[in-house]
């Protein structure tokens, strides 16, 4: 971990070097100031830890929890209600849910935010609502390289944004003003998009992800043809051969010309049989 720190500061050090050299023309008194600041050691700068709500001085691993759980349950919306009932005292969140419903079965799917330390904890006391666990898992990301690498770029960035800013405040050509502020404005730029990304990555490695998957079976009766009694069935099996009757009369009388051509040629033909004969 210190070899990460110091890493960050070489880099840090050798970016504002580069990007700070700027040649500003047509004015030795700005050119002097200039070349004043860019050479201000980077040690006498002022220290960009300044933020403690963003940064924390101390390297600690920093791990990203994710995992699931899909159990059978005996009364699906008890269970639903006690499981949304806990969340409070894990200091939890439902952050989604969906609810499923066919012939077969019900079945809910949440995805609930829980912080890091009481991520075990609550994935237990879902476990003991279970009546039957079908599956259960848990992965971890350790993040710490990113995480450590992205904060150092980000105080370098506001690093190099101070000393642009020093450095404009002392500028007094107007084609140096506009290429410092153009250069602001991409600083500025990389800053709100790493810090997008830092707050992101924070938020995930604060609060574990738990995917709760559960479901009720509906019983044989209620989920298949047989739930009908005998006579109802046969009623349906009448009232189904009635609406095939209907629908076969309804075909014919659909095709009627046919029948029509089909007599006509038939009186042609017996005519023609009585003539010939």
């Amino acid at each position: 971990m210190k070899l990460i720190i110091a890493m960050a500061f070489i880099i840090a050090a050798c970016s504002n070097n580069e990007s700070l050299d700027l040649n500003y023309g047509g004015n030795s008194e700005g050119a002097m100031e200039t070349n004043d600041m860019v050479s201000v050691p980077f040690a006498k700068q002022s220290s960009p830890t300044s933020e403690p709500e963003l940064y924390s001085p101390d390297i600690s691993l920093k791990l990203i929890r994710s995992g699931g759980i899909n159990f059978q349950s005996e009364t699906l919306e008890k269970d639903y209600e006690q499981i949304k009932g806990m969340l409070g005292s894990f200091n939890a969140y439902l952050e989604n849910e969906n609810q499923n419903n066919d012939n077969y079965r019900k079945s809910y799917n949440l995805s609930i935010r829980v912080p890091s330390e009481k991520y075990d904890s609550l994935l237990n006391a879902i476990s003991k609502i279970a009546y039957r666990v079908e599956s259960k898992y848990s992965n971890v990301d350790d993040v710490t390289e990113r995480y450590y690498d992205l904060q150092s770029r980000i105080e370098n960035k506001k690093e190099l944004e101070k000393r642009y800013r020093e450095i404009l405040s002392k500028a007094n050509q107007i084609k140096d003003i506009l290429e410092i502020e153009r250069n602001l404005n991409e600083v500025r730029s990389d800053i709100e998009m790493m810090e997008g990304q830092f707050n992101y990555l924070s938020k995930q490695i604060k609060f574990s992800s738990l995917q709760v998957q559960f479901y009720e079976e509906l019983p044989y009766e209620l989920n298949t043809p047989k739930k009908k009694g005998f006579w109802v069935r046969i009623f349906n099996a009448l009232d189904n051969g009635w609406q095939l009757f209907l629908s076969v009369l309804v075909g014919l009388v659909t095709i009627w010309p046919l029948f029509l051509a089909g007599g006509i040629i038939f009186i042609l033909v017996m005519t023609l049989r009585k003539r010939n004969g």
